[in-house]
This record gives structure tokens, sequence and C-alpha cells, in this order.
């Protein structure tokens, strides 16, 4: 079985955050928010007002507020992670990242 996720930056706020509307292969969308620091993530719209209380720090490696849905749960963490791992790997946030999964 192969996924895919496919994350486009969207949107450059003024506060220095980014905002990224992904989709996955099965047609789950979303949006996320990345703090000016990326290193927080945050589910969002795509004007970028945060949804919920979920939120992934980087720096502490852990999420804060799951949602109780696990679906939600795991697209909005393959997001996240594969956004922070290219800002790493660039060193800085790119425009577009795609992924495939075996």
């Amino acid at each position: 079985m192969t996924a895919s996720l496919t994350c486009k930056k969207i949107a450059s706020l003024d506060t220095g955050s980014a905002v990224y509307a992904w989709e996955t292969a099965e047609g789950v969308t979303g949006n996320v928010l990345i703090d000016p620091g990326g290193s927080v993530a945050r589910p969002c719209t795509a004007q970028g007002h945060p949804l919920g209380a979920m939120l992934l720090d980087k720096s502490a490696g852990n999420v804060e507020n799951p949602d109780p849905d696990p679906g939600i749960r795991r697209a909005f963490l393959m997001a996240a992670s594969v956004i922070f791992q290219e800002r790493e790997r660039q060193g800085h946030l790119p425009d577009t990242i795609t992924r495939t999964y075996w």
C-alpha cells in the first residue's frame, strides 16, 4: 500500500508564521500553522486561525491536547513532521513538500 502527503505554503503571516495546506492521497485535507521559529505546529484555518488546542512542539517532542479523533491526529502529525524535517534539511521553510510512503 502506498500513501502520499503533499504540503504547500499558502500564506506567510505578518507575525512571521507560515500556513500550509496539506492533503493525503486518501483525500484527507487540512491546514497547519508553523510558528516563526519553525518549532511549533497547530491545526488552523486557511487564514492561520488556530483550530482547537492541539499543538506539536518540536523542541519538547510531544503533542499537547491531542485531538480525540485518531485520523485527524495522525494526519496532523504527519504533515507537521514532514514540514519540520524539510525545514531542518533545507534550513528554511519550503514552499512545497511531497512525500510518498510504502
